[in-house]
């Protein structure tokens, strides 16, 4: 640390409004990493005006600032956070200070990839994006971004009228949602977004799963589990941001001149659940699949999903080879790996805690071998290998 820094209070000024699961967990991802290097946070969920950042400024005498874009309506630019070292966090909504002052934004790509790779696996042949009614735009680049992704030949839709949460918006989207063909692969821009798609699609008779296969981004449970189907969802790193914002300060107060430097974390997995469970000719079988990617990394039994289907085992494991073409035990096996893979993305996750996680609290061994037989490497080896040195630290 240089003199400067070391005559002030070690302070570090956040403004960030704790309103979305995003906001929560990158919040939590700077107190951890600010807390291991001995800073203070002084959290601030007022809008970071220029006065209000001066104001603050005089009142803590702060080595640095952080501020979520996200929380403002101000016009932003690299002369506002002078003479503060200063910090833009979030999904990228500022790209044009990239240039000009230290960011950790989001991996646009990532997320959309793996949201399509869920929708098209499905064997979908029609897709349409539901964006935020107010356009940011991380939401208009996620829609052109999924929009670019599709297969050739895949038919696209575009839900483009008023907001949602409005009555004009509900009518608007329910109208909309009746022009689509059906099966229709859904992607929401955002997890917050589901309630009002969820209660359009019901307006217009429409079943999300079966008619409208949904995956949305940011695996805010809130959001997800309060719809019914619930909702599958791409887990973001949100948590690495914010770590990554305070390694930013931490070079910044470092080397001062060096040029302005730009992080981008990722997705840690996609989390499925209901709204994407596959649609199988037989009923019990789609009911089945959907019981194991509920409870899967629970306390689960091949008898236990028998039961859900309603028949006997020896007919479950029947109709799982005839439909899904393999066991029950197979399909269980399957959900519990993508956990895996998941949580092994994050590595603020350790790996003894892993098992447990993913349904094998008796056996926490068996994940280990299994997961060596299967993938070739051991966990830490998987880890090591998918997961870049940047987030590793």
């Amino acid at each position: 640390m240089n003199q400067a820094m070391s005559m002030k209070s070690k302070v570090v000024l956040l403004f960030a409004r704790p309103c979305f699961h995003s906001h929560r967990e990158r919040i939590a991802g700077v107190y951890s990493a600010a807390i291991e290097r001995g800073w203070q946070i002084q959290h601030i969920a007022d809008e970071p005006t220029v006065e209000r950042l001066r104001e603050t400024a005089r009142l803590w005498n702060p080595i640095g600032c952080l501020i979520d874009p996200s929380v403002t309506t101000a016009r932003l630019d690299g002369r506002s956070f002078r003479p503060i070292p200063t910090i833009l966090m979030g999904r990228g909504e500022t790209r044009r200070l990239w240039k000009r002052i230290d960011c950790s934004f989001q991996n646009s790509s990532e997320p959309v990839d793996l949201a399509l790779a869920e929708l098209t696996g499905l064997g979908l042949e029609s897709f349409a994006f539901i964006g935020d009614a107010a356009r940011p735009r991380w939401s208009v680049e996620r829609g052109a971004l999924f929009k670019e992704g599709l297969p050739a030949g895949a038919a696209f839709s575009r839900y483009s009228g008023p907001d949602q949460n409005t009555l004009e918006g509900r009518g608007a989207m329910e109208r909309w949602l009746r022009t689509l063909p059906r099966p229709c692969g859904c992607f929401l821009a955002a997890d917050h977004l589901a309630a009002a798609f969820y209660a359009a699609a019901a307006a217009a008779g429409l079943k999300v799963g079966s008619d409208l296969p949904t995956v949305g981004i940011d695996n805010d449970e809130r959001c997800c589990l309060s719809v019914t189907p619930a909702l599958t969802s791409v887990q973001m790193d949100f948590f690495q941001s914010g770590v990554d914002s305070i390694r930013l300060l931490e070079r910044r107060l470092a080397n001062p001149g060096m040029p302005p430097q730009v992080t981008n974390y990722g997705a840690l997995g996609i989390v499925r659940r209901d709204s994407t469970s596959p649609v199988f000719r037989d009923h019990r079988v789609t009911k089945g699949a959907a019981f194991i990617n509920a409870r899967a990394c629970g306390r689960l039994t091949v008898d236990e999903v028998a039961a859900e289907m309603g028949c006997c085992r020896r007919l479950a494991e029947t109709l799982f080879r005839r439909h899904v073409g393999g066991t029950i035990l197979d399909s269980i096996r399957k959900a519990r790996m993508e956990k895996a893979f998941a949580l092994l993305r994050n590595t603020h996750v350790a790996l003894d805690a892993i098992p447990f996680q993913c349904g094998y609290a008796a056996s926490p061994a068996y994940l280990k071998t299994y997961f060596k037989r299967v993938t070739g490497l051991t966990m830490r080896e998987w880890r090591r290998r998918h997961v870049s040195s940047e987030n590793r630290g």
